[in-house]
């Protein structure tokens, strides 16, 4: 069994697919009336379209009601609506329709029976409704039309069917009006016969070129309208020279013919692709909103104004509506009834016009379902689409839509809207002239003789718009069948391309997805299919027929064939690529990150980045990562030995090798080439097109920086890791910044060997650096190695340090600072270490000098908890007394004061100062009696207060005991 045989009527039978306002021959109106497919929705939309044109006439003197004479009919391209106001022009005009076969009479209504509507109510309605007569005016609004780009334009238009419908001049209204004079007084009979015999043809056939035929129309004005032909002269061109014709006036026209009429009579105007032809132009809508309410207030129900447009009215003025310069609330108002077609209504309509099948067929393509409904559902799943794509719910459906899947009547929409929106089509796509059926009907033909496991491929849809695509955008497709580098499947390929070329958000053309849309039968081997499909895309991309963003493959027309070319010209430097790779990793990936904080320190670390080997931005720490990409030269020599060597290179650093990538090399490339050609000269004086193709350029660049990125992660986190020497146990396939933060954490820990001498961190170091340096002596603190708070690891550290390098000469603050938050130690924050200086300076052990002068505690607190000063800040170890000098000072004390003090040189320093601080303060008792006119004294005493004090003013106990022995002499005087 073929194809063709599965189906009730002929599949190749002449089907009016392309519905045309002025296509009126009996055997079109036949076929239409007899085949039309009233669906549910349909049948919703009757009901809805009936219940507001009986109500206008029931309740005439409702002038809310009489002023709803507005109906808007919106869908997609090629969805009926076209159709189905012809359809209601030819129900409401109720004029006999003629089977040119048979010469059987029928009227449209009775076409419309049980059968086809299926609520008795609607049907009682449809005849209520045409018992009353009717003129119906059907027309093209685009075809009718002057200039859209008059204001006037649409006033134009409907005065000029409006007059075509009476027989009078549609051309000229001024000539129109003169024949709607003549025949007001009853002379339009006798000046069409004056003019025949003056001029030999008839006055219809002459009208239009009226201008040339002055003397005759002057002649038989004045004899028709018993007048001088010079008064007939003045008249005619008075008439032509004054007229004029608005809104108001045509609504005017209108009411008065109706008042000719039976008040059952109506007029209907059916107005089609108004929504196109409108466009954004506001001063148009707002004409036919005005015309709609003008007719709605003067005509009182009577007159009626039905449009169709490919979008719904709040789509069509929502552009203008932004502009708030009017209130386009009354735009809606005016259009009470909407009616939106969807694609449903296309596929029962398809279904039933077209696809009606057998008993025998129902038979057949059940078994075949029952035996290989899942294989075909399979084949025919899509992956990674913006909108689900579907197959066969059930035989049922397989039944109803063989040979097409139910995923191409959602799609093909897409693609023809997509195709005439973007402008690759002539003006007959764009104003309607194809619709779904004809392309359903030309590609079900095409496969008619095939056998019953065949299914039609999106390609075969191609050829039903072939003939309306601009020739510039099918020139390619055209030319392939003679490029002897091209197979014919190739073709075929591009074709499929091209449909889908705009609709990706809808499907995403991956190899797989495109095997999808291309199986033509139920058993194809898809995996096959694929392969089949990658080498055809790859002669169609050496040929620059296509292009690759990814996984994703599109058609190139002919302007971006050439800008492929030319972006193929496009130099790319080595160094161009490596910059773009460092700024990705470095910047995109790993958000420019240039320290991390140990987990248990807390510390922040400072870090180089390295790419193959070269810096990114500044290397001057004592951490490196090092990035090696599949891009750098020394990438194939990098094996394991060689990359453990290289990560104990300098003071050691972390290495990641990333895993090989496909592409990654071509990606760069063609991103760096399109970057550079969008901000060329060239670029700047662009045409409109190629401006539209820049800009999808540019966005196809934003989606493979994201891709390059997504794969850049993955290659780092596959990839082989090495610190100082070892390959640490990290978890694979950690994102590159966790990936870091533990490889960096590794590094750390490892490289600073003495950062755990640091165990314990002060909540806030500055606040007890100041409290440090406010408090009493230190040293019995320090003492005490068990207070792991004082970190006596880290001031051991610290003291051995000074022991060497602050004996001889000053040592800087930041010079310590520096050395100990490098390796081995690493200790962070640096407050952290100012506080170990600090504590050893209040323990006595070290001297602070502040400019070259030593310093008190207190003065010592601003420039110690102020880094800018620290390299104004210079250390020394303090020096310590000999044994003889300790004997000697032991002695003096106790000739001084009657007692020994201690041996230790802090001991001793400490009870000579108490035993100073006593007899200080005794001498300041006694020298208020001293000042006295009658005791002596006064000299000495105050002479024994100053010696004393500059001797408990030295702080150094070494220069303390040797300033205390030098004044002996002095001392014992006292």
């Amino acid at each position: 069994m073929q194809i063709r045989e599965l189906f009730t009527k002929p599949i190749d039978r002449p089907i009016n697919g392309v519905i045309k306002a002025d296509q009126l021959d009996a055997e079109s109106i036949w076929q239409e009336l007899e085949e039309y497919v009233v669906t549910k929705q349909l049948t919703e939309y009757f009901r809805k379209f009936f219940d507001a044109y009986l109500a206008a006439a029931e309740q005439p003197n409702d002038s809310t009601i009489t002023a709803r004479v507005g109906v808007w009919v919106s869908g997609f391209f090629g969805s009926g609506k076209s159709h189905y106001i012809k359809i209601l022009s030819y129900l409401l005009e109720n004029r006999e329709a003629v089977d040119p076969k048979t010469g059987i009479h029928k009227r449209p209504a009775d076409f419309f029976d049980e059968h086809k509507i299926k609520d008795p109510l609607l049907l009682a309605d449809i005849h209520k409704a045409i018992k009353g007569t009717a003129d119906v005016i059907l027309f093209n609004i685009d075809a009718k039309a002057d200039a859209k780009s008059d204001r006037d334009a649409i006033v134009q238009v409907f005065l000029r069917v409006f007059n075509e419908k009476q027989d009078l001049c549609g051309d000229a209204p001024h000539i129109a009006e003169m024949e709607r004079y003549l025949i007001a007084k009853g002379a339009y009979d006798t000046f069409k016969s004056i003019f025949q015999v003056r001029n030999g043809n008839s006055w219809e056939q002459e009208r239009d070129a009226v201008d040339f035929l002055r003397d005759e129309v002057i002649a038989a004005l004045a004899e028709s309208l018993s007048m001088t032909e010079d008064s007939a002269g003045r008249w005619f061109d008075k008439a032509r020279d004054d007229y004029r014709i608005n809104i108001e006036g045509l609504a005017k026209l209108v009411r008065d013919y109706l008042s000719t009429k039976s008040s059952d009579h109506r007029i209907i105007f059916l107005a089609d692709e108004v929504g196109q032809f409108i466009g954004d132009n506001t001063q148009l809508m707002l004409s036919l909103q005005t015309i709609v309410e003008q007719l709605g207030t003067l005509c009182q129900g009577r007159a009626w104004v039905i449009v169709t447009s490919q979008e719904d009215i709040d789509a069509a003025i929502g552009e203008v509506n932004k502009a708030k310069t009017q209130d386009f609330s009354k735009i809606q108002a005016r259009f009470h009834t909407r009616l939106s077609l969807a694609s449903s209504n296309t596929d029962e309509v398809i279904g039933e016009r077209l696809l009606s099948k057998t008993e025998q067929a129902h038979v057949e393509l059940r078994d075949i379902y029952a035996q290989k409904g899942d294989v075909i559902n399979n084949q025919l799943s899509f992956l990674g689409n913006g909108v689900k794509l579907r197959g066969f719910k059930d035989a049922a459906e397989f039944v109803a839509y063989y040979p097409f899947t139910p995923y191409q009547f959602q799609l093909l929409q897409k693609i023809f809207e997509s195709i005439r929106k973007v402008g690759a089509t002539g003006k007959h796509l764009s104003r309607g002239e194809r619709s779904l059926l004809d392309a359903f009907q030309s590609a079900a033909v095409q496969n008619a003789n095939k056998p019953l496991n065949a299914l039609i491929p999106l390609y075969d849809f191609y050829p039903s718009i072939d003939s309306f695509i601009d020739s510039v955008a099918k020139r390619s497709i055209d030319q392939a069948p003679f490029n002897e580098a091209l197979e014919p499947y190739d073709t075929q390929l591009l074709k499929a391309l091209f449909l889908i070329r705009y609709i990706t958000e809808t499907i995403k053309p991956t190899i797989d997805n495109i095997a999808t849309l291309c199986i033509d039968e139920v058993d194809a081997d898809k995996l096959s299919l694929k392969r089949r499909i990658q080498e055809s895309l790859a002669r169609l991309e050496q040929q620059q027929l296509v292009s690759r963003n990814g996984d994703l493959w599109f058609f190139l027309t002919n302007e971006e064939r050439d800008i492929a070319r030319e972006l193929g010209h496009v130099e790319v430097s080595s160094s161009e690529r490596t910059r773009l790779l460092s700024d990705l990793i470095f910047e995109d990936i790993l958000k420019s990150q240039n320290k991390v904080r140990h987990r248990d320190s807390k510390g922040d670390y400072d870090f180089n980045r390295l790419l193959d080997g070269a810096p990114w931005k500044t290397a001057n720490h004592a951490l490196t990562l090092e990035i090696i990409s599949p891009l750098g030269d020394e990438y194939e020599r990098m094996h394991e030995s060689t990359c453990v060597l290289r990560s104990t290179e300098s003071s050691g650093r972390a290495i990641i090798r990333m895993a090989e990538g496909t592409r990654l090399y071509e990606e760069l490339t063609l991103y760096l080439q399109i970057e550079k050609y969008i901000i060329s000269p060239k670029a700047d004086q662009a045409t409109p097109s190629l401006k539209r193709i820049l800009a999808d350029r540019k966005e196809e660049n934003r989606e493979r920086k994201l891709r390059l990125v997504e794969q850049l992660c993955s290659l780092m986190a596959t990839g082989d890791f090495y610190v100082l020497g070892q390959k640490p146990d990290i978890k694979a396939g950690l994102h590159p910044t966790t990936l870091l933060d533990e490889l960096v954490n590794y590094l750390i820990a490892n490289t600073y060997s003495k950062l755990p001498y640091l165990k314990y961190r002060t909540p806030d170091p500055i606040a007890e650096i100041k409290a440090v340096l406010s408090g009493d002596d230190f040293k019995p603190l320090l003492q005490n190695t068990q207070n792991e708070e004082l970190n006596p690891l880290a001031v051991n550290e610290l003291r051995q340090y000074l022991l060497l390098a602050a004996s001889e000469k000053r040592v800087l603050l930041s010079d310590i600072i520096d050395r100990f938050t490098g390796i081995p130690w690493g200790w962070k924050p640096e407050w952290e270490i100012v506080l170990l200086v600090a504590r050893l300076y209040m323990a006595g052990e070290i001297k602070l000098m502040f400019e070259g002068s030593d310093i008190e505690p207190k003065a010592a607190i601003d420039p110690l908890t102020k880094s800018v000063r620290f390299k104004q800040i210079s250390i020394l170890k303090r020096k310590s007394a000999d044994s003889v000098s300790l004997k000697r000072a032991r002695e003096l004390h106790r000739d001084l004061f009657a007692k020994l003090p201690r041996e230790e040189e802090d001991g001793l320093v400490t009870d000579t100062r108490d035993s100073f601080t006593t007899w200080q303060t005794e001498l300041k008792n006694v020298s208020h009696a001293a000042a006295g006119k009658y005791h002596p004294g006064k000299t000495v005493i105050e002479q024994a207060i100053n010696r004393i004090g500059k001797q408990l003013a030295i702080r150094d106990s070494y220069e303390f005991i040797e300033t205390f022995l030098t004044n002996k002499d002095d001392w014992l005087d006292l």
